[in-house]
């Protein structure tokens, strides 16, 4: 995948889609979690050493990915509410707010290994500082007070503010599996799926456009049928499973963890 990185910082749009593709074709080659989260890894790692200047149209483009309603995002299955399952959210927010509140400095934050997702994109609904190595260990492990991801928004002034974290779980991860992490009847377990890009060698060979408009076509393609009439590679799901809980705002269940009657993206209650 070196050749990736080596073409021209114009095919920004392009090098982002070809390392997914090549993250969703390798994993849909292999049968065993362990094999997929390395190779999402090298293409999360490609994605984040992009060195290139803004692009601000791709903004509200990658934004609007983020919401439950996109056609990229497919929502887990609920269970009906215990008192048990509220009881066991709130300790587990309690215990995550306790122990990330000092991030609010966001300084202290990357000195602790915590990278920014996209860091050539300026303006992002929601900032994702992503851990790698919590990333990594959350492949066996649940551990509320290492977060694959911090979440950050920008208040008025332009300062990135914490509003939250962001917890995950493999892609094959069962019901009984992500409620074993976090209540499904609680938490807004989400995942980012049916995406569809240019084959890495077209791009390779300079055979594909590199402009937004291109960008957005491909990115209106939902099915692996239209995909493979428009020469792509079809993604089934990218980077499992994952939730929000925003901790840093109001401290009711639906504002720190979402449901159905919420956009986990636009949630209310959130610092500003």
């Amino acid at each position: 995948m070196n050749w990736i990185s080596r073409l021209d910082s114009t095919n920004v749009h392009f090098r982002m889609l070809a390392c997914l593709c090549l993250s969703g074709w390798s994993a849909s080659a292999q049968s065993t979690q362990d094999q997929q989260r390395p190779r999402e890894m090298r293409a999360f790692s490609l994605m984040q050493t992009m060195q290139v200047a803004n692009a601000p149209q791709l903004a509200p483009m990658i934004n609007a990915l983020l919401s439950d309603t996109n056609a990229h995002m497919r929502m887990a299955p609920t269970r009906r509410r215990t008192r048990a399952d509220v009881t066991r959210a709130s300790g587990v927010a309690k215990t995550a707010r306790a122990a990330l509140a000092r991030y609010a400095d966001v300084k202290l934050a990357e000195q602790d290994g915590y990278q920014r997702f996209l860091p050539w994109l300026a303006e992002q609904d929601i900032y994702h500082y992503n851990n790698i190595q919590n990333v990594m260990t959350s492949v066996d492990t649940f551990d509320v007070t290492r977060p694959v991801s911090l979440l950050y928004r920008k208040n008025r002034a332009g300062t990135l503010v914490l509003v939250g974290a962001m917890y995950s779980a493999m892609p094959g991860a069962s019901m009984d599996e992500l409620d074993a992490r976090l209540p499904v009847s609680v938490a807004h377990w989400h995942e980012h799926v049916n995406f569809c890009g240019p084959r890495p060698d077209s791009v390779r060979a300079g055979a594909v456009r590199t402009d937004s408009a291109t960008l957005a076509r491909w990115l209106r393609i939902t099915s692996p049928d239209k995909c493979s009439a428009a020469g792509g590679v079809f993604l089934p799901r990218l980077f499992g499973w994952m939730t929000h809980a925003y901790l840093f705002g109001k401290q009711d269940i639906a504002s720190v963890w979402g449901g159905a009657q919420h956009d986990h993206m636009r949630m209310p209650g959130m610092s500003h």
